[in-house]
């Protein structure tokens, strides 16, 4: 949800789907999560409860959802 909205926010809607969908692949081609910012790039494929994975989750939740509150999407 916080990707889409920080995606529409800066790509508008109609491309909001750009930026979940790219980290989404990045995460696939990354290294390794071994490390926390590592684990911070992949953190769509962690499981669940991982700590790095659930608060960067919540970080762009609560990004995105102010961005796209402030700024509205981009036209």
């Amino acid at each position: 949800m916080g990707l889409a909205a920080l995606g529409a926010a800066l790509s508008g809607g109609q491309y909001a789907w750009t930026l979940p969908f790219a980290w989404l692949a990045f995460s696939f081609f990354a290294p390794p999560p071994t490390s926390v910012p590592m684990q911070v790039a992949t953190w769509m494929l962690l499981p669940p409860g991982t700590a790095a994975g659930t608060w960067t989750a919540v970080v762009l939740a609560v990004a995105g959802t102010a961005a796209y509150a402030v700024a509205g999407p981009r036209r």
